[in-house]
């Protein structure tokens, strides 16, 4: 996986995701959003469709529809769910028809709709003791809860924050 809306197949090509545009690498949503797709992507059997007439964009990624898993779930719609993608903006090389059920999926489920992508401020890598980086958002937009669980960012005396 490049991030959550790229990804390289085992031909070497780099696809591009119709549709949708998830946060950056390097944003804690962005890292979130390449860990969702991984998971959704990882293991699973995909299928490439091709919107007529569409094929690379300027950066010569295959820009593909994506069907994953053994159901064939559509991997746009899926990602559009979470607040780390958004429908991509500006020209859209997906159908209207597609776009509309990304917008539909946004507005049911964004926590901010209809924007769909809050990436928040740069990840931080913070050292874990073990091989896995754990990523700690260090905006000062967090809101405290009343129990002081959360301040400045950091999770404080809950183990599961």
């Amino acid at each position: 996986m490049i991030d959550g809306d790229t990804f390289t197949v085992s031909d070497g090509r780099t696809i591009r995701v119709l549709g949708i545009d998830s946060c950056e690498i390097g944003t804690v949503q962005g890292d979130s959003a390449k860990l969702s797709a991984e998971g959704d992507l990882k293991y699973s059997p995909i299928t490439l469709t091709a919107e007529p007439g569409v094929d690379t964009d300027q950066y010569g990624h295959h820009l593909r529809y994506v069907q994953a898993g053994n159901g064939n779930e559509d991997f746009g719609l899926e990602m559009v769910q979470w607040d780390h993608t958004g429908v991509h903006q500006g020209h859209n090389d997906a159908s209207p028809a597609y776009i509309q059920q990304l917008y539909g999926k946004d507005l049911t489920y964004a926590m901010s709709p209809p924007s769909g992508r809050e990436c928040g401020g740069p990840s931080t890598p913070v050292s874990s003791g073990s091989d896995v980086d754990v990523y700690v958002d260090t905006d000062d937009d967090d809101v405290n809860m009343p129990d002081g669980a959360l301040t400045g960012g950091y999770c404080a005396r809950k183990w599961w924050c």
